[in-house]
């Protein structure tokens, strides 16, 4: 019998609440220190773009997205497809709207470490999500 556990176990809504964790804590840190992260990530002391901390808004709503993913995996699998989507695009709009195409020691650690290394976790979780949603709607129409 196919359930829930069984298709989307429970350390993967814990993995999510983990991801949930460090977007909510890395967005307040990014919208209410713009100017430690930009220099720090940019190795520099440029001024500070304005809209570095509307990127730590939207990090704290995709905190909210994977927070909801975590406690319904099966009706909010999309979420996690679009997380990985927003994770890739915004990576790519930082490196070349940020960085301005140059990539320093700590850029590149950002860029690994806050967009790269969730991707392939969300991708699966989704597609297991999806999996888990599948289930549901073939025993339900058994029913």
């Amino acid at each position: 019998m196919v359930t829930q556990q069984t298709q989307f176990p429970n350390w993967m809504r814990g993995f999510l609440l983990i991801v949930t964790a460090y977007h909510i804590f890395w967005g307040f840190f990014i919208a209410i220190y713009p100017e430690s992260f930009f220099h720090w990530v940019t190795e520099s002391q440029s001024a500070v773009p304005e809209i570095i901390i509307w990127q730590g808004r939207a990090v704290l709503v995709m905190g909210l997205v994977y927070v909801f993913t975590a406690l319904h995996p099966g009706k909010l699998w999309f979420l996690l497809f679009f997380g990985a989507f927003t994770k890739i695009a915004g990576g790519l709009w930082f490196f070349f709207t940020i960085l301005e195409g140059e990539l320093g020691k700590r850029a590149i650690f950002h860029l690994l470490m806050n967009d790269a290394v969730w991707v392939p976790f969300l991708i699966v979780f989704g597609l297991k999500g999806l999996a888990y949603k599948k289930s549901k709607e073939k025993v339900s129409s058994k029913n």
